[in-house]
C-alpha cells in the first residue's frame, strides 16, 4: 500500500486506513518550553536503516550537549534509550520518522510513509512504516515519553 496519494489528496493531515488514523508527522504542543523526553527504540523490522527526526524552534540537550533545533535519531548509532532535553521557542514538537536507503540517501513522507501513534499512560507509541509499499506498519517502533 503506498499511502502517498492520500496524503496527497488530503493536503498532508491524517487519513484513516483499515480503522486508524495514519499520520506523514506528529505536532505536539509541550506544556513548557523545557521538556525532558525519554525515548526508547523497541524494535525495526525492515531492509533499510531507520530514524526519528525531532523538531523544534529552539534546541536539543542530550547528556549536556547542546543540538541544533533538528536532530535525526538513527537505530544503529543512537542508545536503545535515551533522555532529550527540549528548550523550545514556540512549545511545539515535531517527530516523523526516517529511513535510509542502500545509496545513503535519507528519505521520508513519501511512498508508503506513514505513522500510526498509540497513546497510553504519557507515553506515546509511534509504530512506523517506511517507503516500501506494504501496510505493516512495524518497520520502525518506538516510544516517547514526556517527563
Amino acid at each position: 500500500m503506498e499511502f502517498e496519494k492520500f496524503f496527497i489528496e488530503s493536503k498532508g493531515q491524517p487519513i484513516t486506513y483499515q480503522g486508524k488514523e495514519l499520520k506523514m508527522v506528529d505536532r505536539i504542543s509541550l506544556p513548557s518550553s523545557k521538556v525532558t523526553l525519554k525515548v526508547s527504540f523497541l524494535s525495526t523490522d525492515s531492509k533499510w536503516k531507520q530514524g526519528i527526526v525531532f523538531q523544534t524552534k529552539g534546541e536539543f540537550e542530550v547528556n549536556g550537549q547542546k543540538l541544533p533545533m533538528k536532530i535525526i535519531l538513527w537505530e544503529d548509532t543512537a542508545p536503545k534509550e535515551l533522555q532529550l532535553l527540549v528548550k523550545s521557542k514556540d512549545k511545539v514538537l515535531v517527530t516523523y520518522n526516517v529511513w535510509q536507503t542502500e545509496d545513503g540517501t535519507t528519505h521520508y513522507w513519501h511512498n508508503s510513509g506513514a505513522m500510526y501513534i498509540e497513546e497510553k499512560s504519557g507515553i506515546r507509541t509511534y509504530n512506523c512504516n517506511d517507503g516500501y509499499a506494504d501496510d505493516d506498519l512495524n518497520d520502525l517502533v518506538f516510544t516517547v515519553e514526556y517527563q
